[in-house]
């Protein structure tokens, strides 16, 4: 039933599970751009040296195309299969997550749901043929019943028919921080109208197997209702938990700890420690962190692979994710014991 390729307007096919590098100024380190006022990110540094080797998909923030914190963005688009762009909740979050280690605060500016739409009028200026996949304001409509969400998405995504969307929902007030299927279940049927449904990781539960669970609830919810668009869960990614969520129904992931993190034996580990493990600790430290985040970017690429080799087996098998294999293994048979149907998510 999981559908293996999301169609994007203005592009071609994109294979399907998707792992989307994404690029945010929140909890790194800023800097004034030479003869200039403008604020840069260090995110914005690491874009200029990668974005023109990443060919199939990565996230942008358009709080950080509003801000300038990003520089020159349109300028890696062209090479790219498909670009996210995310509508700036992340950024506008005071909070961090357990696993952002928080460098630097939040910059106190705001963004709005105006400048949101600012922003993509000016992508849509610049060219729309850009293959973009575009959020919902869900900053905006954060507590709101699903149906009032749907309506706002809807009114901004009606302004830019030439692009794809990806509609992300948030908890109502009444659910404690977190997406409850069952609130879901009346309105599924708006769904079939976005091309992704969306949902933050945090959302989705406190604990893993709570998160586990409700991604697979989700799922079938959804394909129970004819809703076969596929669904990304935004944040959290790294190479251990990413396989989980898609064994419980997910196919697209971001995140930035990529950028954060040393990718290392199937784990992420401090970006200090990344040296250590790679027997590099006499590399200077910036060519170092440069080296890690190359690295980083390739095991994406190669998680993506294993995961879409995963997807066309007629068995499970584990092998493929190599040095972390007996512990996605032994995940998986606990959730296939924890999780009701969770043999249709194959």
């Amino acid at each position: 039933m999981r559908v293996k390729s999301l169609s994007v307007k203005n592009g071609s096919a994109v294979d399907l599970p998707l792992v989307v590098p994404s690029f945010s100024s929140k909890g790194f380190h800023y800097f004034k751009e030479a003869d200039t006022e403008i604020t840069r990110s260090e995110a914005s540094n690491v874009l200029e040296l990668v974005g023109g080797f990443i060919e199939e998909a990565f996230l942008v923030s358009a709080f950080d195309v509003h801000h300038e914190h990003l520089a020159d963005v349109t300028a890696f688009f062209s090479n790219t299969a498909l670009i996210l762009i995310d509508s700036g909740g992340y950024e506008l979050n005071p909070e961090f997550d357990s696993s952002e280690p928080k460098i630097t605060p939040v910059r106190n500016v705001t963004f709005t749901g105006e400048d949101y739409a600012q922003v993509l009028e000016g992508l849509h200026k610049e060219n729309t043929d850009f293959p973009l996949l575009i959020a919902n304001f869900d900053w905006g409509t954060k507590g709101e019943p699903f149906i009032d969400q749907i309506k706002a998405a809807r009114t901004l995504f009606k302004q830019f028919p030439n692009w794809s969307t990806n509609f992300i929902l948030k908890p109502d007030t009444s659910t404690s921080g977190v997406v409850h299927v069952k609130k879901v279940i009346p309105i599924v049927n708006e769904l079939k109208s976005f091309d992704v449904i969306g949902v933050t990781e945090k959302e989705l539960g406190k604990g893993l197997i709570e998160r586990l669970r409700r991604l697979a609830k989700l799922r079938l919810a959804l394909w129970d209702n004819g809703v076969t668009a596929p669904i990304h869960v935004w944040g959290g990614m790294d190479p251990l938990t990413t396989p989980l969520y898609y064994f419980a129904g997910a196919d697209i992931f971001d995140g930035v700890s990529w950028m954060r993190y040393a990718y290392a034996e199937g784990l992420a580990v401090t970006i200090d420690s990344g040296p250590i493990m790679r027997n590099e600790i006499t590399t200077p430290y910036d060519q170092s962190i440069a080296m890690t985040r190359s690295r980083n970017l390739s095991t994406l690429q190669e998680l993506a692979v294993n995961l879409q080799y995963f997807a066309n087996l007629a068995e499970p098998e584990f092998e493929i994710f190599g040095a972390r294999a007996g512990e996605l293994k032994r995940t998986y048979d606990v959730m296939s014991a924890k999780i009701s149907r969770f043999e249709e998510l194959r």
